[in-house]
């Protein structure tokens, strides 16, 4: 199948060699060029969890690229979904089953309702959490740290339900489920509490771009921090009927891991099997800048609509944006309460 991806980034890349191996035909689409401009003079090299060698195929046309497509990825860094998306819709057509890899902020309900506007009747597939977890560590090189056993999944419309699961499955494997609905992706996406605890905790070995293993970053103290936000984010999901596992199970079924350590153990054991990834080395991460405004930001806006009291969360937000100097909520522009009452409605 001839699948079009929307971002060249480290995730992007691992997609890519996924569905190479699988017997698929990737395309990769990059908003800049940049991203793309030496994978036309050479190979893609594939290290990590899978091991490849081959000739991406790049797009520079957007809107034909889409036409020659079968399925869509975006995969992109949150904070560049709104503006993809929207260039992309012109060109969306009721044939399009687009993947939103991961979604953030309801950006799965915002691409549903623009193309409804239009209507255009295409599919569109939210996912908790990317498939692969890779980095690109030279111009067209990407390492490959992990692939997921398990991805949660919901489909817009609801009645697609059944094709948007048997087409991610033939595409990327049976690792996906379905969840109840897109308000149980949101509110069961656990990096962005995750990562917050991580970025405020170690946040001068950030700023100094010193160089840390990530999960070694997660002491005690810090998965205490990460325990408690959540127990907010939990008690969230709850008040919409939602059933969101604990973090403790994430890491349980991310890293297969036993039952019986803390978190703060698991964290240690994953470390020491994986001696990386490394943790960020600037203010600029996604832990960050993506994870506050697009994941810290939901989380708070869905329990004001709810009305629980999430007061960690809120106080991670005021403390970034004085530390960082930045006003995260104000960069979100996929999230409305629009949408969240929409989601809401339609649930009941």
């Amino acid at each position: 199948m001839r699948v079009l991806i929307l971002g060249a980034g480290g995730v992007a890349c691992a997609m890519a060699a996924l569905l190479h191996q699988a017997g698929h035909q990737p395309m990769l689409w990059s908003p800049s060029g940049r991203g793309t401009a030496d994978l036309l003079q050479q190979d893609l090299l594939v290290r990590g969890a899978l091991e490849a060698r081959f000739r991406v195929q790049v797009a520079s046309d957007l809107a034909g690229a889409l036409r020659e497509a079968q399925a869509v990825v975006l995969a992109l860094p949150a904070n560049g979904h709104r503006r993809v998306m929207d260039l992309a819709l012109p060109h969306l057509e009721a044939g399009h089953t687009i993947i939103v890899s991961a979604q953030l902020s309801l950006g799965a309900a915002y691409l549903h309702q623009a193309l409804v506007r239009r209507g255009v009747e295409a599919t569109v597939i939210g996912w908790g959490t990317t498939v692969v977890m890779g980095r690109r560590t030279g111009p067209a090189e990407v390492q490959i740290g992990g692939i997921r056993p398990a991805v949660p999944m919901a489909v817009l419309p609801e009645a697609r339900s059944a094709q948007g699961l048997a087409l991610c499955r033939s595409l990327f494997g049976t690792r996906f489920q379905l969840a109840a609905g897109l308000l149980d992706i949101a509110l069961g996406n656990l990096n962005p509490p995750v990562h917050l605890a991580n970025a405020l905790c170690n946040l001068t070995r950030i700023e100094r771009g010193e160089v840390w293993a990530n999960y070694d970053g997660l002491s005690p103290a810090v998965a205490r921090l990460i325990e408690a936000l959540d127990l907010e984010r939990i008690a969230v999901a709850r008040a919409f009927g939602c059933a969101a596992r604990t973090v403790q199970d994430h890491f349980r079924m991310t890293f297969d891991l036993p039952h019986g350590l803390s978190l703060a153990e698991m964290a240690a054991q994953v470390h020491q099997r994986r001696k990386g990834p490394p943790g960020p080395t600037s203010l600029t991460t996604r832990f960050i800048t993506e994870d506050v405004p697009f994941g810290i930001v939901e989380i708070i806006a869905l329990a004001n609509h709810a009305a629980v009291a999430v007061p960690l969360h809120e106080a991670g937000l005021r403390m970034i944006n004085a530390l960082c100097g930045q006003t995260f909520e104000q960069m979100n522009d996929l999230l409305s309460e629009g949408l969240i009452t929409a989601l809401v409605a339609a649930r009941t």
